[in-house]
């Protein structure tokens, strides 16, 4: 007898398309040149990051020169946003993880903010050369090609199902090696699965995104201790070295805690990684449900 797998009846269009990302794009691109804080430009990446996202799935299934020119048009904004997006994060750790007095804390902020001062240079640099112009135009030429296969097509399924064992594999690699590198490996494959999953299926993303949300979340505090970590060995100068350990311990401490709760939240029979792959298996029937329904049962 066949699993059935209870999917929400309708679902919100918002968030959903490429139309939609590739238009706040240019929105996202105008709020953030009015102060340049981290949410702005979290926004504007996360934008740019869906679109480029959107357009590696879409060549697959839909080929076309398009997807490469979207690619090439956002490649350097959406790179120079990483670095100072990065060292925002960095930044706010920094002040949350010690006290006020503590020296190393005053040098490291110290330093983060000359770095934010150079990558936002960058960013504007690139933001004035992104051609709002040229995007719009692929915008209206990329929208009809998007759709050209109706959300959760067989065809996205089958994407998704690819994205999904991808990340499973990096789990197991990163179980095995525990390390930086791996984790954040990890983490790049379970956002891969996620954009294609709420791009392209969105009744099942209805149903899954809290754990996706929630373990991509883990995923990234880990990798944002990973990354101040190396920042603090590498920039505490020798004047810091006593207090070095000291804030290394409390890192490594929270990053434990991430880890440990990922750990906790994927192993077992209730682990997502479960319940997605029984979603795509063949023979299961896929029936929908009221989000009344859902929350009755």
């Amino acid at each position: 007898m066949p699993l059935t797998i209870s999917l929400p009846s309708s679902h919100p269009a918002r968030g959903v398309g490429l139309e939609l990302w590739m238009d706040r794009v240019v929105e996202r691109a105008e709020q953030v040149r009015h102060g340049w804080d981290a949410g702005g430009v979290h926004d504007l990446r996360v934008a740019l990051r869906r679109c480029r996202t959107m357009a590696d799935a879409l060549s697959e299934v839909n080929p076309g020169p398009g997807w490469r020119k979207l690619k090439r048009a956002s490649r350097e904004l959406f790179h120079a946003l990483g670095k100072l997006r990065d060292t925002q994060v960095k930044h706010e750790r920094m002040k949350t993880l010690g006290p006020p007095g503590d020296p190393l804390r005053r040098h490291m902020l110290r330093l983060l903010s000359r770095q934010e001062k150079k990558y936002r240079a960058s960013a504007e640099q690139a933001l004035d050369r992104f051609d709002r112009k040229e995007w719009k135009k692929q915008t209206r030429k990329l929208t009809s090609k998007a759709r050209f296969f109706p959300m959760n097509s067989v065809v996205y399924q089958r994407l998704a199902l690819s994205r999904l064992n991808g990340a499973v594999e990096l789990y197991q690699h990163a179980r095995k090696r525990r390390s930086s590198v791996a984790w954040h490996q990890l983490r790049i494959g379970l956002k891969l699965f996620r954009y294609v999953v709420e791009s392209f299926l969105p009744q099942r993303y209805e149903v899954w995104s809290d754990d996706l949300k929630r373990m991509q979340n883990m995923l990234g505090e880990v990798h944002d201790l990973d990354v101040l970590r190396s920042e603090i060995r590498r920039n505490a100068g020798r004047r810091h070295l006593a207090s070095v350990a000291g804030w290394i311990e409390r890192i490594d401490r929270d990053r434990k805690a991430a880890l440990l709760e990922f750990l906790a939240k994927t192993a077992g029979p209730e682990s997502p990684w479960l319940t997605w792959r029984a979603g795509f298996q063949w023979g299961h029937a896929i029936v929908a449900s009221s989000v009344e329904e859902r929350r009755t049962a």
